[in-house]
């Protein structure tokens, strides 16, 4: 399929997220170990250097959610980390206490592009991430992001949303479309599903959808 040049919107939004000098990932981590007294032990001493990389401004978003070591609840995060590759955020990562120790690993990492909406919240928060099905001309590109944008934008105003990534989609033949993903605050999975429905990109059919419960998201 022959793409259309950029509409404004479309090129508006591929510039914000490819001229950004770092990236945003997402990072979701997930127990090695099934000692639960390795992991009290150690706790404080993670959270001490994980403190760290907040104060030095690269964590972004946190997230905590419930987990079970050997029968006991302890609680392990989500977080969103600016880095310029997915090789610094591991670098950033190794030298942590739970890391350096087999605690815990790295079960997911992505690039979910650059932020442009945030909204301070504690409360259950899920991801919402739109994978492109195929290219697409660029007017209707512009056409759906333009309507799911100012959608997003009314859920943060809400509260519904509280943070957005825009990042490009690579398709083969060197063709890119700026696609996102929301963290959004909601009773269950089914009701992001129902969120997921609302967006023009899925209403027609030109895109699929991911959801991954994150917790709850942290003042930092």
């Amino acid at each position: 399929m022959k793409l259309l040049k950029f509409a404004p919107l479309a090129l508006g939004l591929a510039m914000t997220a490819t001229q950004a000098h770092s990236a945003a990932y997402g990072v979701s981590l997930e127990w090695k170990t099934d000692d639960a007294l390795t992991v009290f032990e150690g706790m404080n001493a993670q959270r001490s250097e994980f403190a760290k990389l907040v104060e030095q401004g690269v964590i972004h978003d946190l997230f905590v959610r419930h987990s079970t070591v050997d029968g006991k609840q302890f609680p392990i995060i989500n977080f969103v980390m600016e880095a310029d590759s997915a090789d610094q955020v591991l670098k950033r990562l190794e030298h942590l206490p739970f890391f350096k120790d087999d605690v815990v690993k790295i079960a997911d990492i992505r690039d979910i592009g650059t932020k442009w909406l945030d909204k301070e919240m504690i409360h259950n928060t899920y991801s919402l991430e739109l994978t492109w099905l195929e290219p697409q001309q660029n007017l209707l590109v512009d056409q759906i992001l333009g309507k799911d944008l100012q959608k997003v934008v009314n859920w943060n105003a809400q509260g519904v949303v509280t943070s957005a990534y825009l990042s490009i989609q690579d398709f083969d033949g060197n063709m890119k479309q700026p696609t996102y993903s929301i963290a959004v605050q909601a009773r269950d999975e089914d009701h992001v599903q129902e969120m997921a429905r609302e967006l023009e990109a899925v209403k027609t059919e030109s895109a699929s959808y991911s959801i991954m419960y994150l917790g709850y998201k942290l003042n930092i």
